[in-house]
């Protein structure tokens, strides 16, 4: 797609993207395992489709902000948000060349849930499951499961990994 400028006039090209809001939501640790540090963390929601799993989200729409998509995504699941949602984590996926458009993720807190709480969801169009931190698909979960729980800076992410600092 070529756009031009308004003000310039040149014109760039640039690829699809698609941007994607999607929600943190753990299940605490009833129980974690003395000395084993994996089972001390919670679980993850994942939506589960075609063999491949993600956390629960939506894609952003034209004109809509990514608090508004953050609250879309938590209705379709049933639950509110608070009015401002904590961002946990920025990931940005470059585009795979026939396959897929480069994707920009933003990673909001979705809360604490018990393990139960969506068992009342219509089950043809979405299948939930938790998943353990090692199980997670998406490596900018972990950092934003990270961020939540260590109460530090949400990271920039690309390919699920933090952008150096300059020197």
């Amino acid at each position: 797609m070529k756009l031009v400028h308004p003000v310039s006039g040149s014109e760039s090209v640039n690829p699809p993207r698609e941007v994607w809001v999607f929600l943190l939501i753990r299940c605490p640790v009833e129980n974690p395992k003395y000395f084993a540090p994996m089972g001390m963390w919670p679980r993850v929601l994942q939506v589960v489709r075609d063999g491949w799993s993600c956390p629960p989200g939506v894609i952003v729409q034209p004109g809509e902000s990514i608090h508004g998509a953050a609250h879309r995504a938590a209705g379709a699941l049933g639950i509110k948000l608070p009015k401002a949602a904590a961002l946990l984590a920025v990931d940005q996926q470059p585009a795979i060349d026939g396959e897929q458009d480069e994707e920009i993720a933003f990673v909001f807190d979705g809360g604490s849930a018990a393990e139960d709480a969506f068992a009342d969801l219509p089950r043809d169009e979405l299948h939930l499951e938790w998943s353990a931190v090692e199980d997670l698909e998406r490596i900018a979960l972990v950092h934003a499961l990270r961020t939540r729980l260590l109460a530090v800076e949400p990271p920039v992410l690309v390919e699920g990994m933090p952008i150096a600092e300059p020197d």
